[in-house]
Formats: C-alpha cells, structure tokens, sequence
C-alpha cells in the first residue's frame, strides 16, 4: 500500500508519523514545497518507525515520487492569518493550490483515493473532484473524500460523554453538513445504546462548544492537528482493511434532502474503494432546513472559483 502526503505543515506531519505509527502503508512519500522539510521529516519518522512491529519505506519526494498511490492525503495549504476567524478565507488560495498540484498527481495516480484534510473542507474538495476527474475516468466521487464533520462529531461526542456520562464510542451522534459555521448536530436520530438522546438546550450548548473548541485550539496553538490526524488515521484505514466503517465524511451529495452537485459530511461506509455508498439519515424538517442551508453556504464559496 503506497501512501502519498502532500503538505507536510503541522498537520500533515503528524498525520505522516499517525499513518506510520499505524502500520497503514508499506511507502509512505511525503511531499512539500520546500523539500528540506520533508526530508527531515521523512528521516525522522522513518526511524521512528524502527520502535513499531512494522516495516515501511518512508521518504521524501517530488510529485512524480507520488506514482502509482494508492491514497494520497491532501494536506497543503496557504498560510493561515493570525487573525483568521472562519476557515472560508484560505479558499481562493487554496484552490488555486489545489488547480497546480492536483492535475499531476491525478495523472501519476489515475486509480488513487483521495482525502482533504484542507479548508474549507467541504468547497475544496469539491473542487478536487472537478480537477482530478478531468485527469482520469477513474477518478469518481466515491474517490474523493473529505475529513469533515468527522472532527467535529468526535468533539461532539466527548463533550457529550462529559455530559452524560458515557463512553464516547457508545454514544451515536453526528454532527452533519459544513464542517464550518453552518454546521448542525443530527440530534434527532441521536442514541446511546438504543435509546434516544433527548434534544434539549443543554445538547445545543454543547454543539456549539464543539464548534467554538477548534477556534479555541488555534487561538493559542496557531493550528489544530491531533483530532484531525486521528480522523484521517480511521479513514485511511478503513480504506487500507475494508473496514466499512460509518464516518461522517465529505462526499459529494447528489439529491439528499433535496441538495445536489454539492460536497457536504454525511455518514458514509468508507472501505477499499472509497466511499461504497452514502447513508441517508433520517432527519427531522428543522435539520433537513439545516442541511439545505449549509448547501447554500459552500456553493456560494464553490462559485467564486470558476475551473
């Protein structure tokens, strides 16, 4: 199993040494502009990797070192402002990343799955998908998935762990649409072991210190990365086993609650051909409103960019 990481930043570093610490590829390449900091990292992993039971091949690259992944982890992206205050604002830097680095590694990779990992999660890999299907056939939307609300629901859960009382693991919760401002929490079809969680003020609350706990992080870290590796460890490796586990990924959506040609986190069984199928989740009318509102947000980001 051939793994390429493209940006080896904060986040892509340590999603490099997750996946390696894991044993999830026997090549992992890393790429990066500048490629000192790549090869750094690579040497640093790699002998990292001499403590694990495993044997992999971790090395630094050029696109062209990419050829022939099997998944490649998209985790470049333009610097973020100090002051940032909602992820939208690297979009038209980061698309424009994306139109150079994505046609050539489509190209050296025709049969990769992809992941983004970079904001805005949901516009971005939208734009992917648009970018890498002009390169090869093969490339669908089943190929091309999102960290998304992943991240956000595992924080969801552990404040509702707090709450409740119960291990976060036996607590089955989404939170669905955006991963940004628009985001909502499914808490209609919300349970723990079979019984529902019941929507009161106290649940809302804790939604939105989900969603306010990454502007805390960054605030004083300058960037998030062990909830997000994490996320893309259980992605790529339910990819790499044929898990199909149940994640809360982007995908994109096509005539759920009446959204279409838009990328959105809705639950999907993700196994060794990406995406096997999206799940429709039964909502109530006040979340399907939610969910069509959070539509109207990234196609208002994906038209600013016209491919």
């Amino acid at each position: 199993m051939k793994i390429s990481v493209i940006g080896i930043g904060k986040v892509g570093s340590t999603i490099s040494f997750v996946l390696a610490k894991g044993g999830l590829a026997s090549e992992l390449v890393l790429y990066n502009r500048t490629r000192e900091i790549a090869h750094a990292e690579a040497i640093d992993i790699q002998q990292a990797v001499a403590l694990t039971p495993y044997r992999l091949v971790v090395r630094d690259g050029e696109l062209e070192d990419t050829a022939n992944s099997d998944i490649i982890v998209i985790a470049v992206s333009a610097p973020m402002p100090k002051n940032m205050i909602n992820r939208n604002e690297l979009y038209l830097q980061n698309t424009q990343i994306m139109q150079t680095l994505i046609p050539p590694l489509a190209r050296f990779s025709p049969n990769a799955i992809f992941v983004n990992v970079s904001n805005p999660v949901d516009a971005l890999t939208y734009q992917i998908l648009q970018i890498a299907r002009q390169q090869s056939e093969e490339i669908n939307w089943q190929r091309v998935i999102g960290t998304g609300t992943l991240i956000d629901s595992a924080r969801f859960r552990d404040l509702l762990s707090t709450q409740l009382g119960i291990h976060p693991a036996d607590i089955n919760a989404y939170i669905l649409g955006e991963h940004g401002d628009s985001q909502f929490a499914a808490l209609s079809s919300a349970t723990s072991g079979g019984a529902l969680i019941d929507a009161n003020p106290l649940r809302q609350q804790m939604v939105e210190k989900a969603k306010q706990s990454a502007w805390t992080i960054f605030k004083a870290k300058g960037y998030t990365n062990y909830t997000v590796s994490l996320a893309m460890e259980m992605i790529v490796r339910s990819i790499v086993e044929d898990s199909r586990y149940t994640l809360p990924v982007t995908v994109l959506i096509d005539g759920y609650c009446d959204v279409f040609n838009c990328c959105l986190s809705v639950p999907c069984v993700v196994g060794r051909q990406g995406v096997h199928y999206r799940l429709e989740t039964r909502l109530n009318e006040a979340e399907v409103s939610a969910f069509q509102n959070c539509a109207r947000v990234v196609q208002q980001q994906i038209q600013c960019v016209h491919l």
